[in-house]
């Protein structure tokens, strides 16, 4: 049902993206309740930021009480850093577009901003991606027992 409702609304709106590749990055189909579908659709592509955003902030800010949070950050080098920035603006201006049409409610700036922040998403996740990478390979290295002492007490 959901996809019919999609592709249902997506005759109003010719802008929203193919409904085949917008589920694959947001998987719509968990989506439980097709009324108010477009809104529904902005809050599973929000999900997915969201969880990208969290990674990239603790980058930048880490919580000194998290040993996870400091041991990755220092994987990120200050040149990577401001290139992960960029990223971050790109991510956080669309994470408020979706903030700011859900107060709008409007179904024709909904879709317009689904397809902005599907398109955002399709370019900017291969530029995150090295970063991700690079975080989880970190922990394939041998932590020096004095780094672990110093989180252990």
């Amino acid at each position: 049902m959901i996809q019919e409702t999609y592709e249902h609304l997506r005759k109003e709106h010719p802008v929203l993206p193919e409904f085949d590749k917008i589920n694959k990055e947001f998987e719509l189909l968990l989506i439980e309740n097709e009324a108010f579908l477009l809104r529904a659709t902005k809050r599973k592509i929000a999900e997915k930021l969201e969880t990208c955003l969290h990674v990239m902030e603790h980058a930048f800010s880490p919580d000194p009480g998290s040993f996870t949070d400091m041991y990755e950050c220092r994987s990120i080098t200050h040149g990577e850093k401001k290139q992960l920035l960029e990223i971050l603006k790109q991510f956080m201006e669309h994470y408020r577009l979706l903030l700011e049409t859900d107060i709008l409610v409007e179904d024709k700036t909904d879709a317009e901003t689904i397809r902005k922040v599907y398109d955002m998403w399709m370019t900017q996740k291969k530029q995150l991606l090295p970063f991700v990478k690079k975080i989880r390979e970190s922990w394939t290295k041998n932590i020096p027992p004095d780094e672990i002492q110093g989180y252990l007490g």
